[in-house]
């Protein structure tokens, strides 16, 4: 058990370095690509679902303190993405798009900052679902801008990490006796779309040896995680099962992270 929990921690921290690292790389320079803004965007969907994730760790008690500098470290970085992809609009669909993820940041943004809490909870579901939309479709226009093979592979990777947070999210809100109906339905219309994803990028593991590894490893994480979130109606034991939850979605958070990465800098070179 002390091993387990001792992986735990450095699948954490690894995941922090990586973004850390995203950011840090985005404050040197100007979001000046397609690939660039489909990555920042496509972080931005992940950010969202993250955010609630570590609201309801600090709610439900799963981790309460590493809930908190999750929360503070994606809000963070949120805003920080958000300023650098207002600075890079190539046409009036991306300006709308923008605009519509700031309205949809400024009312979830307001719900987070509520004390973690079961009467508040069902507007940081709401507000999350908005906001998720609102990136996802601020994601899709930087896409069609370049309809380039390599730039859709840098979304489809960037959703794989945007669902690893958003199972997440609605095992810990099933955790929580929270929407229950609507959670449960999308947790499992999420689970379909991660192994829908992994069918495609299986078809790209080919491109090149690294991104052929990352994706066997984000497959290999994916089917723990999977297993992990098989269905259980039983709130209590969900609650005893939410570390565990919590510790996959941050592994495979971590893999395709770099997945995405790989294929961000492949669609660079073209």
């Amino acid at each position: 058990m002390k091993h387990r929990w001792m992986r735990f921690f450095v699948g954490m921290g690894c995941v922090a370095l990586l973004l850390a690292g995203a950011t840090a790389n985005a404050a040197d320079s100007e979001t000046t690509s397609v690939s660039v803004a489909i990555n920042k965007a496509g972080r931005q969907r992940m950010l969202v679902q993250r955010m609630a994730k570590a609201w309801v760790m600090i709610g439900l008690g799963v981790q309460p303190e590493r809930g908190q500098t999750i929360l503070d470290e994606s809000l963070s970085r949120f805003e920080a993405q958000l300023a650098e992809l207002q600075g890079f609009a190539p046409n009036e669909d991306t300006r709308q798009a923008l605009t519509k993820l700031e309205r949809e940041w400024q009312d979830y943004r307001a719900a987070l900052r509520a004390a973690p809490g079961r009467q508040d909870a069902q507007a940081v579901y709401d507000h999350s679902e908005l906001t998720q939309e609102a990136a996802h479709r601020l994601t899709l226009t930087y896409e069609r801008v370049s309809g380039a093979p390599a730039d859709r592979l840098v979304n489809i990777a960037g959703r794989q990490r945007m669902l690893s947070q958003r199972l997440a999210k609605f095992w810990l809100f099933l955790a929580w006796d929270v929407n229950t109906i609507a959670a449960r339905m999308e947790m499992n219309f999420a689970r379909a779309e991660f192994a829908s994803g992994m069918n495609q990028l299986y078809g790209t593991a080919s491109t090149s040896p690294e991104i052929g590894r990352a994706v066997e490893q984000l497959d290999r994480d994916w089917i723990a995680y999977r297993s992990a979130l098989v269905e259980r109606r039983d709130i209590a034991i969900m609650r005893r099962a939410a570390p565990e939850v919590v510790e996959l979605s941050e592994r495979v958070l971590a893999t395709a992270e770099r997945l995405v990465a790989l294929h961000e800098s492949q669609a660079g070179a073209r």
